[in-house]
C-alpha cells in the first residue's frame, strides 16, 4: 500500500530529485511536497470521477434560511464537488401510493414522482458556512469526497498525482533550464495515466440510459 511519502517519493524520482523520509524534514524536498500534497490531490479528486471517492449521505437540515429556498443544508466538510441532491428513496409517501416516489415540496403537500437529477438547489455562502439550499425535505447529497486514506486510491490515480505533484515541483527543486523539460514530459505523463484511469473508472460501473420522452410518450 502506498503512503504519502511514498507517492512524494515517486514524484521526486520522476524529476531524480532523491526521496524523503518523512513530510515533516527540513529539506526543500520534503517542505514542497508538504505543500504541494493534499492541494494536487484534493485537485484530482474533485476534477475527475474517481470512484473510491464517491460518497452518498443525508443532508444535515440548519435551522437558518436562505433567500428563495424553503430549507437550508450545511455542505458536507469532506465535500469537494457536488454531483447531485437526491430525494430519500425511504420515505414512502403518507398515502401509500406505490406508483412512483412523491416527496415534499415548499408549498406543502406530497409531489411527485420527481426525478433525482431534477432537484434544484445551491451552493450558498451563508453566515460564514457553505450552505445548500433545496425546496424539497429529506434529501441525500451524491459528491465527490475528500479521500485522504492513500490505501484506498487506485494506481492510476497515484500514478497520476505522481506525475502531476513531479511537474509542479520540477522547476522549483530542479531549476527554470532543467526544470521546464521535467515538467513538459511529466505533464505528458500524467495526462496519459488520468485517461487510463478515468477509462477504468468507467468500465467499472453500469448506468441504465433513460428513454426519450417521445418514446415515453409513445409507449
Amino acid at each position: 500500500m502506498a503512503s504519502e511519502v511514498d507517492i512524494c517519493n515517486l514524484a521526486l524520482g520522476h524529476i531524480r530529485a532523491g526521496t524523503i523520509n518523512s513530510l515533516d524534514e527540513q529539506s526543500v524536498q520534503a517542505r514542497q511536497c508538504k505543500t504541494l500534497y493534499p492541494l494536487l490531490r484534493d485537485q484530482m479528486l474533485q476534477d475527475s470521477p474517481w470512484q473510491f471517492a464517491g460518497s452518498i449521505k443525508p443532508l444535515v437540515l440548519l435551522v437558518q434560511d436562505t433567500f428563495n429556498w424553503a430549507y437550508t443544508y450545511q455542505y458536507p466538510s469532506d465535500c469537494l464537488r457536488v454531483n447531485r441532491v437526491m430525494p430519500n428513496y425511504e420515505a414512502i409517501n403518507a398515502d401509500n401510493r406505490t406508483s412512483g416516489l412523491y416527496y415534499t415540496h415548499r408549498a406543502g403537500g406530497i409531489v411527485g414522482p420527481l426525478p433525482d437529477a431534477l432537484i434544484e438547489y445551491k451552493v450558498i455562502l451563508a453566515s460564514n458556512n457553505r450552505t445548500i439550499g433545496c425546496n424539497y425535505s429529506d434529501v441525500y447529497i451524491d459528491y465527490r469526497a475528500r479521500v485522504e486514506n492513500p490505501s484506498l486510491f487506485s494506481l492510476n490515480f497515484i500514478m497520476a498525482l505522481s506525475h502531476l505533484m513531479a511537474a509542479e515541483l520540477a522547476v522549483p527543486i530542479a531549476g527554470v533550464e532543467a526544470g521546464r523539460g521535467l515538467r513538459s514530459d511529466s505533464m505528458s505523463m500524467y495526462k496519459g495515466y488520468l485517461s487510463a484511469g478515468i477509462a477504468n473508472e468507467l468500465n467499472e460501473q453500469k448506468k441504465e440510459i433513460a428513454d426519450s420522452e417521445y418514446i415515453t410518450i409513445r409507449n
